[in-house]
């Protein structure tokens, strides 16, 4: 995923640039670039590989320039290299760019027609030259010689009228030359927050660039144009009328703080989120247990819970990636506690398709973020559709969360490790309680997961203090040729989120499959190179799954066991058997 971290303000932006991608480098990224704005004309480096190598080609001529623009790249359009990074030129303008620009060969053979020469493969380096030929059109060989209230007037609206032109979900950020202190850009679907600060303005594609400068944001919504400069930030939505005047930037204070996101001492983020994952969960439930389980969650705004549970009769849970996991798992809960007909979507399928909206119907998209691509354009879908919708978000700021008519947050705080963890326990917690919750208000309440969920951060507790034997399990998997994940029931989905894990941390071949599809294919696999990774809790499933190991175990396959503290028979079939709380 691409990062964008813009400045301009009092103070040298090439140091705040860099430290804005080195908080950005959580996101996954091929090569890195910087542009920064001298009266001269821009300096541009880009690099192939980590931050520290543009850093170390930065290194011998520090500059000064107090206006800056920088990006790390994962390749799309063309493969990771130096000409591909960012930031792209074209004339009087320098780029940075998120996102797809879905007609950008259309646009590139129009603009090939008129004389643009392009270097790299990317949609990006179109999209700069697109603007750049509106602003060619609209100020002619005068540029250079016009006030600075003419040329900032010209470049919002060369901005303006190639946006009419261009498809896709997107958000980048630019400067021209003979611009002196200006950053622009837009945010036509991509997340962009404006942050300010008592020296200058930030602009980033994610809160985790600017929280160490500003505890004050600007969530840029969907659709909108924005201009700053180091005293003020202004945005309009893109389809204003051109007379109408920019409006100033409304802030918002954030709870979180710049020190949330440190390690506090531990090798990497996702360990110290990993350790995280018992505070979480208990912060996703303080205030919201019920004093008896038969009465209801303490919501933000029961009376609206009420009425949006009050005659559903069927439930879409849409999501992507981990978030998709959580969900599946969560169909169990909604159907076995709450007796209601649960249907789960990946949102890139479900956007693309004709879902069916029958009245009482009910929508619920699940992202850490708040903003999701595919999973807002299932939540737009749905709300044009007329359907009650739901959001179970970690940023409560998101474009997600401020469209959604309901929102359950999850309170996981900054999660930085690219594989989710603590989001997503916090996500299944607040699932778990909401279906019970609306198990109650269907009259079918359930008792037992009450009390289970109100232990559930000491549970996690006593997981954790096992974190060494874990580690040595992982060890001895490293020369697997492939590792299998199965489970049965909300333990399939987890056999999922297990095998995602894998493939993403570590690059080893992993599959997830449901315990009892071992026979109808993936069995073939089996050999004394294959770890089996079972979910096998002693629950009315139990039995069955055991019985799948002896099919693993007669082909040689290696076995790792998670499932219930004190289950000898299990512990006796595996190589390594780790036992959970009830």
């Amino acid at each position: 995923m691409c990062g964008i971290i813009g400045y301009t303000g009092s103070k040298p932006a090439q140091p705040f640039l860099i430290e804005g991608l080195k908080k950005l480098e959580y996101r996954g990224y091929d090569s890195a670039g910087i542009a920064l704005y001298s009266p001269k004309d821009f300096q541009i480096f880009r690099a192939v590989g980590p931050v520290a190598e543009l850093e170390n080609q930065l290194s011998s001529s520090p500059s000064t320039a107090t206006q800056g623009i920088a990006h790390t790249r994962w390749a799309t359009h063309g493969g990771p290299s130096e000409i591909n990074a960012h930031p792209h030129r074209s004339g009087e303008l320098v780029l940075v760019h998120n996102g797809i620009i879905e007609n950008h060969i259309a646009l590139k053979e129009v603009l090939s027609k008129k004389g643009f020469q392009f270097v790299s493969q990317t949609d990006s380096e179109v999209l700069a030259a697109w603007i750049e030929h509106q602003r060619a059109q609209l100020s002619g060989s005068h540029w250079k010689n016009l006030p600075l209230a003419e040329k900032r007037q010209i470049a919002i609206q060369a901005i303006k009228q190639a946006l009419e032109h261009i498809e896709g979900h997107y958000a980048f950020v630019a400067m021209f030359r003979d611009l002196e202190d200006h950053i622009f850009g837009a945010q036509m679907g991509a997340p962009m927050v404006i942050a300010p600060t008592e020296h200058g303005f930030f602009v980033a594609s994610d809160l985790q660039a600017t929280l160490q400068h500003s505890l004050k944001a600007f969530i840029l919504p969907k659709n909108s144009i924005f201009w700053l400069d180091s005293k003020t930030s202004f945005w309009n939505p893109i389809h204003a009328p051109k007379s109408a005047p920019f409006r100033p930037s409304a802030y918002e204070t954030l709870e979180w703080s710049a020190e949330k996101v440190e390690k506090d001492g531990y090798e990497t983020f996702m360990l110290k989120e990993i350790f995280q994952q018992p505070i979480v969960v208990a912060d996703s439930l303080s205030g919201r247990l019920p004093e008896a389980e038969t009465q209801g969650f303490h919501w933000d705004h029961l009376k609206a819970n009420e009425v949006l549970w009050k005659n559903v009769k069927r439930l879409y849970l849409i999501a992507c990636g981990t978030s998709y996991h959580a969900a599946l798992v969560a169909k169990y809960f909604f159907e076995r506690w709450s007796r209601l007909d649960c249907h789960v979507d990946i949102a890139s399928e479900f956007r693309y398709r004709s879902p069916v909206f029958e009245p009482g119907t009910v929508v619920g998209v699940i992202s850490q973020s708040g903003e999701t691509a595919d999973t807002l354009a299932a939540l737009r879908l749905a709300n044009e559709a007329g359907c009650s919708t739901f959001s179970i978000c970690n940023v409560p700021t998101s474009t997600i969360a401020r469209e959604s008519s309901f929102q359950y947050p999850t309170k996981a705080g900054p999660e930085i490790g690219v594989a989710s963890t603590k989001a997503f326990t916090a996500q299944l917690t607040v699932l778990s309680a909401l279906a019970l919750d609306v198990a109650r208000l269907r009259g079918v309440g359930q008792t037992e997961a009450f009390h289970a969920l109100a232990r559930l951060p000491h549970d996690l507790d006593r997981v954790l203090t096992h974190a060494e034997k874990y580690i040595q399990a992982g060890k001895s998997m490293a020369q697997s040729r492939l590792v299998l994940f199965i489970g049965r029931g909300p333990l399939y989905p987890l056999a999922l989120e297990g095998a995602l894990k894998l493939k993403e941390l570590t690059y080893v071949p992993a599959e997830g499959f449901a315990a009892g599809e071992l026979k109808h294919g993936p069995i073939a696999y089996i050999d004394d190179q294959v770890t089996t990774i079972v979910l096998a809790p002693q629950d009315d499933l139990y039995l069955k799954t055991v019985s799948n190991l002896q099919e693993v175990k007669a082909r040689g396959g290696k076995i790792i066991a998670i499932g219930t503290e004190g289950d000898r028979e299990l512990a006796g079939q595996c190589h390594d058997f780790f036992g959970l709380p009830q």
